[in-house]
């Protein structure tokens, strides 16, 4: 059975219906129910009680504050959200990408079974993040929709409040992206044959269109794995190193430059997987800014020397722009956070993509491999103490 990308009806809303219902959730069901031409249908689980009996508060910069905002309709489960004859235009997942814990088919069985989503919409962090999904529904054409978002959201301890402030960008692309050349390939061979579908294309249209009628910053890419690198380099870089070491880039400001010298050149081996892949090149577009990139040497120098700051530095900037969440060498990335509240990290999306990429192209990537190592064991101990609190429980109900 083919489910229409639309079930609108004149000016009916589409229904959309949303898997992680936290802040990047709340904030992008909030913009595509604004213009009351999408409604939300959202699953909840842990923070069920919270947006069904009161709502959260959404805290924006753009569009003001909200209080006791809930999306259109929240459900426990998919299958509950099955339950009815809806059929959804969209199915939208803001969760972490967790393959080697919670592989998406698995985490959309349900949706996938039901025969009723027209598209999926995927805003997540990684590279690769889209390929598990595509194997588990090429056979039903449904179009992925895949898109990364620069967005500085900060949700307070129980989930009641959603600060954002700044503006957004949102990258947006159909999966599988027309594809790249890797260094050295001539472009007709690197070509292939790679068409979007017209299905594929009107899913994208009324994505974007949707969003940008909700006041979003919507760029739309052809190269939407590209784009994806062109990010993941400074999570690939920094992420692992604060989620590995707890500290914040700024501590290595005044160090000797030849001590540091090893992680300069674990993040060059990091944009040379890129360039040689053909997904990063000179003079392609970067967001947020959308300043062009330049060469390899540059975009390496760029992770190290943008990130890193004086103190001093970092509470200016955190003053002047009142987003700590984008200030510089001041700013704790979420694996960080994720390590400290015991949660499983985006290991494979992050790091362990990049590193099956190098093998596969053949560049060669000490310093990244042993990275992946090291934060593989970490996610190891985290999933063992996550199992072993929830033995410590099971043994505490039955006692």
């Amino acid at each position: 059975m083919t489910v229409p990308v639309s079930n609108t009806n004149g000016d009916a809303p589409v229904d959309i219906l949303l898997i992680g219902l936290g802040s990047i959730g709340s904030v992008y069901a909030y913009i595509l129910e604004k213009t009351g031409k999408a409604r939300v249908t959202a699953v909840a689980r842990s923070n069920y009680d919270l947006y069904t009996k009161g709502g959260v508060t959404l805290s924006t910069e753009r569009f003001g504050t909200h209080l006791g905002w809930k999306p259109y309709r929240i459900v426990k489960s998919q299958s509950e959200a099955f339950a009815d004859d809806t059929h959804y235009a969209f199915c939208l997942v803001t969760t972490k990408c967790l393959p080697d814990v919670n592989p998406t088919p698995k985490l959309l069985a349900d949706a996938i079974a039901s025969g009723k989503v027209g598209a999926w919409a995927l805003i997540q962090n990684g590279l690769g993040i889209e390929e598990d999904l595509y194997q588990a529904v090429k056979h039903l054409s449904t179009p992925i929709i895949s898109s990364l978002a620069w967005i500085g959201i900060m949700t307070n301890p129980d989930g009641s409040v959603v600060n954002w402030r700044g503006q957004d960008t949102l990258a947006s692309g159909i999966y599988p992206p027309l594809p790249c050349v890797p260094a050295g390939q001539d472009a007709a061979v690197g070509a292939g044959d790679r068409v979007f579908s017209k299905r594929e294309k009107e899913a994208l249209e009324l994505w974007v269109g949707i969003l940008r009628d909700g006041g979003a910053n919507v760029k739309v890419t052809d190269h939407v794995d590209a784009t994806r690198f062109s990010k993941n380099i400074w999570n690939c870089a920094w992420s692992s190193i604060q989620g590995l070491v707890r500290t914040r880039p700024a501590s290595w400001y005044d160090i000797d430059p030849w001590i540091t010298q090893p992680m300069r050149d674990f993040m060059r081996e990091i944009v040379d997987v890129g360039f040689e892949a053909g997904l990063l090149k000179e003079g392609m577009i970067q967001y947020p800014g959308g300043d062009l990139m330049g060469s390899r040497e540059s975009v390496a120098e760029a992770c190290w020397t943008r990130t890193p700051r004086r103190p001093a530095e970092i509470e200016q900037i955190i003053e002047m722009s009142h987003a700590r969440r984008n200030a510089g060498g001041g700013h704790k990335m979420s694996l960080w956070v994720d390590v400290e509240m015991g949660r499983p990290i985006e290991v494979e999306v992050i790091v362990g993509a990049v590193v099956r990429l190098a093998k596969q192209i053949g560049v060669k990537t000490p310093l990244l491999d042993y990275t992946y190592a090291l934060m593989k064991g970490l996610q190891v101990e985290i999933l063992e103490q996550q199992e072993a609190k929830r033995e410590a429980a099971k043994k505490t109900l039955t006692a």
